[in-house]
């Protein structure tokens, strides 16, 4: 497009000002038309990789739920990089009363508090005067153990392995939004596919996770770079089993 500006009668100025508002115009609706076309889809190594990278590097808190039969947990946990987490499992069983814990797990220690749960196994009173309704019980090493792996693959570093393991199956990707936010949709399996990830553009950041199917999963990440450091309850709220104590 060319804009003359050699000498021109009355009103050129004024032409010349229309013609290079036009192209500025022109310009921006051009490169608006780029941008709004976003960003290349990129591989599901680079999604896995760059996902990996940036959830592994923060805090953030995971809600969501899981059905394993006819036993329903919903939970809202929040998560450290270094692995630490606290949060609130609810157990719902056809039949029995929910089960509710709270949890919280500090340098490979997990932390229990349950009221319910004690009174199922028939505990009514702890050594020390501790009462059973404010008393957290840290756990043995094979109870510990299944607390941490329940959560390990979808926080810190076991983000990665499990979104490698996802994306190695057939799956599409696409662009989409997520309450708002720009987002890779990952899909895979049929018609209400196995397996639905968001991930959000730019970041990286995992915003959600669902997988149907016989075992159904469905997650949510929020809060990112938010939570605080996590510390393990009251030494004086804590009760410590014997065989807990003399493995420590």
């Amino acid at each position: 497009m060319t804009c003359a500006a050699a000498p021109a009668p009355a009103g050129a100025s004024l032409r010349s000002w229309g013609c290079w508002s036009a192209g500025l115009v022109l310009a921006v609706l051009v490169s608006s038309g780029l941008a709004s076309c976003g960003q290349s889809t990129p591989t599901a190594t680079t999604l896995a990789r760059r996902t990996a990278a940036t959830m592994a590097s923060s805090s953030y808190r995971i809600s969501g739920a899981a059905v394993a039969g006819g036993t329903t947990t919903t939970f809202s946990v929040a998560t450290m990089p270094d692995g630490d987490f606290s949060g609130q499992v609810v157990t719902r069983v056809p039949g029995s009363p929910s089960l509710s814990l709270q949890v919280v797990a500090v340098a490979g220690k997990v932390y229990v508090l349950s009221p319910l749960g004690l009174q199922q196994l028939g505990v009514t009173s702890l050594p020390g005067n501790l009462n059973p309704a404010t008393t957290w019980v840290e756990q043995p090493p094979a109870p510990a153990q299944r607390y941490l792996r329940s959560i390990a693959p979808f926080c810190g570093r076991g983000i990665g392995r499990t979104l490698t393991r996802y994306l190695d199956a057939p799956h599409t990707i696409s662009s989409a939004e997520l309450d708002g936010v720009g987002a890779w949709l990952v899909e895979e399996g049929a018609a209400g596919s196995s397996l639905r990830l968001y991930i959000a553009k730019g970041s990286y950041r995992l915003l959600e996770l669902t997988v149907a199917g016989k075992g159904p999963i469905s997650l949510s990440y929020t809060g990112f770079g938010r939570i605080g450091t996590i510390a393990p309850p009251p030494p004086a709220h804590v009760y410590v089993p014997p065989s807990t104590s003399a493995s420590s």
